[in-house]
């Protein structure tokens, strides 16, 4: 996937993916932007389990003792630590075979062409290309033209069960 990231997020990801790893969470992605005061510094993880309220918390305390330590960012800035929700992002190659089966949006540009969306099944990945059952049958999105991708969440599903 091409997603370009803003250097203070290279410079922390190992360490933090680290750090939520030891206690059994998984990092999804950290995004930073904003400019002045209202810089803000998000951190979204997950785990099989879930996240819950508490943990974010807790991670909040532990990774700012960490981030400060580490000193990324001159200044002040938020720091704000969250599940990834119900829309979460696919930010691995390795996401699209993992969900596979649920709907996801995928964002990208085609060589040459113009900026679309996609949304469809996830089937997973073939030929290094990320495959979605859509209404018009599959599409292949190869993964090094995706820009952004997350999952949809089938609210119609959830009220079927």
């Amino acid at each position: 996937m091409k997603l370009s990231k803003h250097p203070v997020v290279r410079r922390i990801e190992d360490e933090v993916g680290r750090t939520l790893g030891d206690f059994g969470f998984e990092l999804v992605q950290i995004k930073f932007g904003g400019g002045g005061r209202s810089r803000t510094l998000t951190i979204l993880m997950d785990s099989p389990e879930g996240v819950s309220a508490q943990d974010c918390h807790d991670m909040t305390r532990r990774l700012s003792m960490l981030l400060d330590v580490l000193d990324p960012i001159p200044g002040s800035y938020t720091l704000v630590v969250s599940s990834p929700g119900l829309d979460r992002p696919l930010t691995r190659d390795g996401d699209f075979e993992r969900f596979a089966g649920e709907r996801a949006a995928i964002r990208h540009t085609p060589a040459g062409g113009q900026r679309r969306t996609i949304d469809g099944v996830l089937r997973g990945i073939h030929d290094q290309a990320a495959v979605l059952a859509t209404a018009e049958g599959d599409v292949e999105v190869p993964l090094d033209e995706i820009e952004e991708a997350h999952l949809i969440y089938d609210w119609d599903k959830d009220r079927a069960n």
